[in-house]
């Protein structure tokens, strides 16, 4: 066998955490009292309330957990009932959270953003009986369907500066309060529950409805959640760098998606390390600095938003500028000679090593004056740092390893309990996925069609209430069809699309959407893309440029425009543009500058697969009119519906 037909596999150190951590636990509940045993004193959660950052131990976090567990239990939960939580990140969700599991509940999840029909459909399919909301702004929108949720008996407020006082609502510390009664009449009821908890128990559901809009109940047992604990754990020893209580996980992405939930916080929890929480994606840099991670997970655009923006501040002058761009060019010849012959390096190794003296002094100033700029931005002491929730374009993960900066990329599903395949740091290629899956049990394969194919412990058994959609998404040997089409080369796993993504045309030829999308993964001014053309002769695509990029560029040169006619809302909490009026859209600078990166993609793209029409839009797709999921995915079904004119006119 030659080189170029070489197979990698890697496998690293075997190790006691691997061998024993599905065998020592029975539930995420015991694996968390395990830790509260161990790291009892240890920090838990850094967090700010009310400006000022509190710090709890894991003595503490177990106590707000048993404080909401006695709570629920006094509410009459019983267990194998389903409580929800519908609210943004912070360490009350954990709380709830646990607190929920711990009294053997089936924890759902909604997300602050789901419409009144998402939310009344999942309640009435998960029949949640108790519903702990974020703030008083979501109690408003429950309180609007309440009436449309027959099983639903409680709602509980998190914010600690809620006081209201409405039936069937209570205030987190009301809920502590008839818990603290009800353990002193109850006293062995706690400990009973969560200790009969095993791993086939549900413990919670997840509603996923991908781009076809229609919602299904993805049940995960404990045992999915542990499984899905440990693929964490196993990537970090495989990788060189074992997590230990030391660690700081840090905490942006929304707990209602199951990624930050069981890959960051689940994994945190079971090495003892510290959930650090930003306040929003807007106080990111802040933050950083303060909680100073060591973990860290973010979705593709914050890690592009994050290297432009300091990108931008290293070359606003021409001094800068030169500088930054010999670095990049020193950093890529650095990691071309990493690579081997097939374009796998091994991210842990020393990148001065076994390259010549000049390039390597080139290097270390190149590290000292810029690459440690960007490290610094992070806090300085990342040891991980994983992209997910969509495709992480080359160029960008190029550009961060060309640093010695080993951002990783990941791939998995509701379904599978979040990540089941990512990239080994010691045997990493660009645009590829790890020539392994991790965790026990778990296997891939591609079908005759490319479809991944996956099984394992952390891998769903059915859909719930739904034994139509769980038959068709297994094989009879039990094989879970993901829906994604991929590749394998050399042993390593390539996504390429959605397998109903793939677009036909009417000449026959197959064109992958995500793979035209990734040629404008870069762009700082477009913001969203549809590619079109199922049973059509040519591509198209709608564009929404990004509005808040180009009314910047327009005061910038003096270019008048309506501004009466721009729309903000707040989306992941910040203030973005997401209409503007008819002479924006029209206006020939914005028309030429769209028109000259479509070119510019074009012409990395085979003529079939080439743009040859296209429509700017004047607002952003938006979740509230149902265009894209929670996690940002495009809904197409919706989109045509919404734009089905101007769609018919690209093809007159």
């Amino acid at each position: 066998m030659g080189d170029t037909d070489k197979v990698y596999n890697y496998q690293g150190p075997k190790s006691e955490v691997i061998e024993n951590f599905m065998s020592e636990n029975q539930s995420t509940v015991h694996m968390f009292y395990a830790t509260v045993k161990k790291y009892g004193e240890r920090p838990a959660q850094k967090f700010k309330l009310n400006g000022e950052y509190q710090v709890l131990t894991y003595r503490d976090f177990a106590d707000r957990v048993e404080a909401f567990a006695h709570g629920f239990m006094a509410l009459g939960l019983k267990k194998g009932d389903c409580m929800s939580i519908m609210a943004g990140t912070s360490p009350f969700w954990d709380w709830a959270d646990y607190g929920g599991r711990a009294a053997g509940c089936i924890v759902g999840t909604i997300y602050p953003t789901s419409s009144n029909e998402e939310i009344v459909t999942i309640a009435n399919d998960s029949d949640v009986q108790c519903l702990c909301v974020g703030n008083e702004e979501l109690l408003e929108k429950i309180l609007g369907v309440k009436s449309k949720i027959p099983t639903l008996k409680s709602i509980i407020v998190l914010d600690p500066a809620y006081a209201g006082s409405t039936d069937g609502v209570l205030s987190a510390e009301k809920l502590n309060e008839i818990g603290r009664e009800y353990r002193s009449k109850n006293p062995a009821e706690y400990e009973s529950r969560w200790t009969s908890l095993r791993h086939e128990d549900p413990a919670s559901i997840l509603y996923t409805s991908g781009t076809t809009g229609n919602l299904k109940g993805c049940m995960l047992t404990h045992k999915n959640i542990l499984a899905a604990t440990l693929a964490v754990l196993q990537t970090a020893i495989w990788g060189g760098h074992p997590f230990c209580c030391e660690d700081v996980a840090f905490s942006v992405l929304p707990l209602s998606h199951n990624w930050n939930r069981f890959d960051n916080h689940s994994s945190c929890i079971a090495y003892g390390g510290l959930i650090g929480y930003a306040e929003s994606p807007k106080t990111l840099i802040q933050n950083f600095q303060e909680i100073k991670p060591t973990f860290l997970m973010m979705v593709a655009r914050l890690w592009d938003r994050v290297f432009e923006g300091v990108k931008a501040l290293i070359t606003s002058t021409p001094e800068g500028k030169e500088t930054f761009e010999w670095a990049m060019e020193v950093g890529r010849r650095v990691f071309e000679q990493r690579e081997d012959e097939n374009g796998v390096v091994d991210l842990t190794a020393d990148p001065t090593a076994n390259i010549d003296v000049a390039l390597k002094e080139d290097f270390l100033k190149a590290d000292a004056e810029v690459f440690s700029i960007f490290r610094n931005v992070f806090g300085g002491r990342i040891k991980f740092a994983y992209s997910g929730g969509s495709l992480l374009p080359a160029d960008l993960q190029r550009n961060y390893w060309s640093m010695n900066f080993p951002l990783l990329d990941g791939w998995g599903l509701t379904e599978t309990t979040s990540g089941i395949c990512m990239i080994q740091p010691r045997c990493a290629r660009i645009g590829w996925l790890s020539p392994d899956f991790e965790g026990p049990n778990a296997e891939g394969k591609l079908d005759d069609d490319g479809e991944i194919l996956v099984r394992g412990d952390a891998v769903i058994k059915e859909y719930f209430k739904k034994p139509q959609d769980t038959a068709a998404s297994f094989t009879p040997d039990g094989w879970f069809r993901t829906g994604d089409i991929g590749e394998m080369e050399h042993g390593y796993l390539r996504i390429i699309d959605r397998k109903k993504s793939i677009i036909v045309l009417d000449t026959g030829k197959n064109v992958s959407p995500a793979h035209v999308e990734l040629k404008f993964a870069n762009c700082p001014i477009i913001d969203q893309l549809v590619v079109l053309g199922d049973d059509r002769k040519y591509i198209t695509a709608l564009i929404v440029p990004a509005y808040d990029v180009i009314i910047t560029m327009f005061k910038n040169k003096g270019i008048v425009f309506d501004e009466s006619k721009l729309v903000y809302a707040t989306l992941n909490g910040i203030n973005t543009c997401i209409e503007v009026g008819d002479d924006l859209v029209a206006h020939p600078e914005l028309v030429e500058m769209i028109d000259r990166e479509v070119r510019k993609a074009n012409s990395e793209l085979s003529d079939f697969e080439a743009i040859k029409r296209y429509h700017i839009l004047p607002r952003k797709l938006t979740e509230e009119r149902g265009e894209i999921t929670p996690t940002l995915k495009v809904k197409n079904r919706v989109v045509r519906k919404n734009y089905a004119v101007e769609i018919d006119n690209l093809y007159k």
